[in-house]
């Protein structure tokens, strides 16, 4: 596999590092940088290594297994495993653990199992740190603090990435704030009988009080929201008549099977669905056969499908994470693709999720994207 120079740059930054993590976009190749790295240093090295790979889902498993294949001297020279961190042996430490999406090693589970790799350690991730200076000390405790970065912009501008176009829909919905705000104080009422001794303290108080506007919020606002679900699924529509291939990004699997009725020829993908199902359903929409795919967040990481052009986000959030994940399923560059279309909402119709969009907002213009917003 022909390898780009800014592929060739990270490589030779992981072959000499014992412990590092290289930040990259989702499609900059990171899983195959990875792989090239590792048959370099195997290639240098006497005797077999014990390497050992950590990702989050199946489907990264096979992503993996599939770049180390490509290379002969990894099966002649290493005993490797590769395994999702919740099914990760514990009690081993090999030569070298490649942790992808490495930004979630700050989980228990994934902590003890990286500090038992004594020797080598390389992160992967396209946003490492999310500015929590206990979360991100963590990450570099881990892996140490030399980062190799590539620029998505620079990717763009060499025609590597697709662009990336945000258009904003207005979501006007009678008596939802109302509906929310009324969910909200019943919530907290019941909280406060339940456990009253976490609102002693002004910190809990205003924390669990957050908490039940939240959960008012997303049920009421977004899960349950008629007008909105009826923006969403003529969008959908919409571009599934103009053959688009289309991704509806979910926040909750009974607000997919809600939308997967309204929409016809979608089909639904979440974690807890059968492995060869889920795979299935992957691969026709991968290969064009299917046109719309309904995705919880199993979809944000490690799913590649270039012919995605466009994407729904019918969740909510301010993760800027979540966004970069999620909008990075669409600006892998395709044939025909001039750019990714990223259909998002303004819910203006409550305070706390209009300031979600306005924060969204803010992490599309950092990442350049452009915006366009229809009343």
């Amino acid at each position: 596999m022909e390898q780009r120079e800014y592929q060739q740059r990270a490589i030779s930054f992981l072959s000499k590092s014992k412990r590092g993590i290289l930040q990259a976009p989702a499609g900059a190749g990171k899983t195959h940088i990875a792989a090239s790295a590792l048959a370099f240093c195997l290639s240098k090295r006497q005797g077999i290594a014990q390497i050992e790979i950590m990702v989050n889902t199946l489907e990264q498993v096979e992503q993996m297994q599939t770049a180390c294949d490509r290379f002969p001297v990894i099966t002649e020279k290493a005993h490797l495993q590769i395994y999702c961190a919740a099914g990760a042996p514990m009690g081993t430490s090999p030569d070298l653990l490649i942790v992808d999406e490495c930004h979630r090693a700050a989980a228990t589970c994934w902590t003890n199992k990286i500090k038992q790799a004594k020797s080598a350690r390389w992160g992967l991730s396209a946003t490492p740190f999310n500015g929590d200076s206990d979360r991100d000390g963590l990450i570099v405790y881990l892996f140490s603090n030399s980062v190799y970065t590539i620029e998505r912009g620079q990717l763009v501008k060499d025609g590597h990435l697709a662009k990336a176009k945000v258009i904003w829909h207005q979501i006007k919905s009678d008596g939802i704030r109302e509906a929310i705000d009324s969910e909200s104080d019943e919530l907290i009422s019941k909280r406060i009988k339940k456990m009253p001794w976490m609102f002693r303290t002004d910190e809990g108080k205003r924390k669990q009080e957050n908490q039940c506007r939240w959960q008012a919020a997303q049920r009421i606002g977004i899960w349950e929201n008629v007008q909105r679900d009826f923006k969403i699924t003529m969008l959908a529509n919409d571009l599934i008549a103009s053959g688009q291939h289309t991704i509806v990004l979910i926040g909750s699997i009974e607000h997919g099977q809600r939308l997967l009725k309204m929409i016809p020829g979608s089909e639904m993908v979440y974690s807890k669905m059968g492995k060869a199902r889920r795979a299935d359903t992957i691969k026709r929409f991968r290969d064009g056969e299917l046109l719309c795919m309904i995705g919880t967040s199993a979809i944000e990481e490690g799913f590649d499908a270039p012919i995605a052009g466009s994407i729904i986000m019918a969740g909510c959030g301010k993760s800027k994470r979540k966004a970069i994940q999620s909008t990075g399923r669409v600006l892998r560059p395709f044939d025909g693709k001039e750019c990714g279309i990223i259909h998002d909402f303004r819910d203006g119709f409550h305070p706390m999720l209009s300031r979600q969009s306005e924060q969204r907002k803010a992490i599309y213009k950092s990442l350049t994207y452009s915006q366009i917003v229809l009343t």
